[in-house]
């Protein structure tokens, strides 16, 4: 899926993206190719920043150059020309280009898709009024911060999943009133079962947070800035700002009318690869095969980025990386309370453990008699070797994990046994 035609050493890389996958496959491109020219395009003004960190800057735990992982001289070091402020308009395979809103137009031989993913709407009433936020980018806390500092009063925090729950704690940080209002029956429940969700709803409840389950926003209400969530209950939550976390979708409108193979993101290969000549995908934009569910799907997570990115990148210059395929995993810790799931949450067979009072909790799934997923929360201990052996599907039977269950699977002789030999 490359061209070959053009000699290495006068290769034009394109890089649409930024953050964590761009920014890795940049990496891996000088390390093949040192004399090729590449060039990264950002619609934002930033050097290259975490994301994950937004909520710590919002909490003000860190500093804003603390989140750069790229700052100006990385840019420099490697050789990159780096276009900030640029917005894609669209991708012309056929003629090898990239069309820029700004009416300029580039070149490319070999072209990377990181175009990550963008806050999803709640599409309600007054969702457009001063003090309501959804958390993507920095100029998204920037404002939040700026809201904080300015306003008093309770905050509402829209949604379950990971933006939301950071969120949350970035708020108490911050001595702030917190209502968390989630539509479904549990918190982060992309990558929990209710069990693991009760153990994050224990912490919320000794913070004082306020937890509004299987509840909606119906509108937003205020003259000319936020008063309160208007909930579909019909409680009103009065409020001066509200933090929107309902999720993402892929930003695939710059490759619309390519014919690009697309779900909700990119679908690629074990390269990287779409299914158009030269070019990539990485990121949250695309859809690698998940080992576990078998099929192609999402998983916008930091590491994935930055794999996805090291494969892809290493491709683009010709260096034959294979990307392994997905494990749909998570890990967060809140309020000092911490998880680590992945793959399925449930299966045919599941084996739980819960001890010292709740504070530990455990679940291993198997489906079709294979191990297929688990939950640990609390003692997290073994849960990268629970990870190794969904990634490399080992064949391994509940017996052999059993007993591990209620001790953290931390013992080196049934490790070994059951996934070959561990190194720590």
């Amino acid at each position: 899926m490359t061209r070959t035609s053009t000699p290495v050493s006068s290769m034009e890389y394109v890089i649409i993206g930024n953050s964590a996958a761009g920014l890795s496959a940049a990496r891996q491109i000088r390390r093949h190719d040192q004399k090729g020219r590449i060039t990264v395009l950002s619609d934002e003004a930033t050097f290259g920043y975490s994301r994950v960190m937004l909520p710590l800057y919002i909490g003000r735990k860190i500093r804003k150059k603390d989140m750069l992982i790229a700052p100006k001289s990385f840019y420099g070091s490697l050789g990159i020309r780096l276009y900030r402020g640029q917005h894609v308009e669209g991708v012309d395979p056929k003629a090898g280009r990239v069309d820029l809103r700004s009416g300029k137009t580039l070149a490319y031989d070999r072209l990377l898709v990181a175009t990550g993913s963008s806050a999803r709407r709640l599409d309600v009433s007054g969702e457009d009024l001063a003090g309501v936020h959804h958390l993507r980018r920095m100029v998204d806390a920037e404002a939040i911060r700026k809201d904080l500092a300015s306003v008093a009063g309770p905050v509402v925090v829209v949604g379950g999943g990971l933006v939301g729950v950071k969120s949350l704690e970035a708020l108490i940080a911050r001595k702030r009133e917190v209502h968390l209002v989630i539509s479904s029956d549990r918190i982060l429940s992309q990558m929990l079962d209710r069990e693991g969700s009760d153990f994050f709803l224990r912490s919320f409840e000794r913070k004082g947070i306020g937890v509004y389950l299987r509840t909606d926003v119906r509108g937003f209400e205020g003259k000319d800035r936020l008063e309160g969530a208007r909930l579909s209950d019909g409680t009103f939550l009065p409020c001066a700002v509200a933090i929107i976390g309902k999720g993402v979708d892929p930003n695939i409108g710059c490759v619309a009318g390519t014919g690009i193979r697309v779900n909700r993101g990119i679908v690629v290969d074990s390269h990287m690869a779409t299914d158009l000549s030269g070019v990539y995908a990485a990121g949250d934009v695309v859809e690698p095969f998940d080992v576990i569910e078998k099929r192609h799907q999402g998983n916008a997570i930091w590491p994935l980025a930055v794999e996805g990115g090291r494969v892809a990148g290493s491709n683009m210059a010709d260096g034959g990386a294979v990307f392994s395929g997905v494990v749909r995993m998570n890990s967060v810790e809140v309020l000092g309370a911490r998880v680590i799931s992945a793959g399925q949450s449930h299966g045919d067979r599941e084996m739980i453990a819960f001890r010292k009072g709740g504070e530990v909790y455990r679940k291993l799934v198997f489906s079709q008699d294979r191990f297929s997923g688990f939950v640990v929360a609390g003692d997290i201990r073994g849960a990268g070797v629970l990870t190794s052996l969904l990634r490399n599907q080992t064949d391994v039977t509940p017996a052999a994990l059993e007993k591990g269950l209620d001790r953290g699977f931390s013992f080196r002789r049934r490790l070994d046994a059951v996934g070959g030999t561990v190194k720590f």
